[in-house]
């Protein structure tokens, strides 16, 4: 059986996610996943998975056979996230299922077509890079990912948004992003000057955006969000 801990430990380690993101990740990809199963095949899956990841959306009686695209959508669905970053953190959780079961897909007789999304994992492009970093974004999937981030622009080597506060509050906000980088362990590169502080998301590691970056600019628009609204 899958360990409930392990599981959550192995995709925040691929995805730099917390664990309750990661959480929400492995529910929405295992929900998915059973709905594209049988009734039999669907029983193997859940008595391999932790009760802890099958409670909270409903399973049972729902079978939607589908490809790639159509899985991926659904589990956009379920996490309220774009469909990058859902197939992104998807490839995390079934690649991290397989690490523990590894003859898990077979049982379950799942199409090639899903299998690709734990092969894409490897290097050269999914979850990691040719060197074992997260996959760099190409140009096209920045643009895609910007049109989601409407205060942020940039190109695949970087994003940045640019604030303009009174200080006091332009402090509030950066004591927030703060918090973020201690709860997160990633925070944006920050240059303050005066009253406008540009904030920038990057993996130096490879050189660009990735994934990972994606998720944090996000992250950091819901910090500022919430900073806000103490806000005179």
């Amino acid at each position: 059986m899958v360990e409930y801990q392990r599981l959550l430990a192995t995709v925040s380690r691929m995805t730099g996610l917390g664990t309750g993101e990661a959480r929400a990740a492995a529910e929405a990809t295992i929900t998915t996943l059973a709905h594209s199963l049988d009734d039999d095949t669907r029983k193997v899956l859940l008595d391999a998975v932790p009760t802890e990841l099958r409670d909270d959306f409903p399973i049972e009686g729902v079978h939607r056979p589908g490809e790639q695209t159509d899985f991926v959508r659904r589990v956009a669905l379920l996490e309220r996230r774009p469909p990058e970053q859902a197939r992104y953190r998807a490839q995390a959780v079934l690649t991290a299922l397989v690490e523990q079961e590894p003859e898990l897909l077979d049982r379950l007789h799942v199409p090639d077509d899903l299998r690709d999304l734990v092969r894409d994992a490897g290097a050269g492009g999914g979850i990691t890079g040719p060197t074992g970093h997260t996959a760099r974004l190409t140009d096209d999937e920045v643009r895609r990912e910007l049109s989601r981030l409407p205060d942020w622009s940039g190109d695949s080597g970087g994003l940045s948004r640019t604030l303009a506060l009174p200080p006091e509050n332009l402090d509030r906000v950066l004591n927030r992003l703060d918090a973020l980088r201690r709860a997160r362990g990633r925070g944006p590169e920050v240059r303050r000057d005066g009253d406008t502080a540009v904030l920038t998301v990057r993996t130096r590691a490879v050189g660009g955006v990735t994934g990972l970056d994606v998720d944090l600019a996000h992250q950091v628009d819901d910090a500022i969000q919430e900073a806000g609204a103490g806000m005179a």
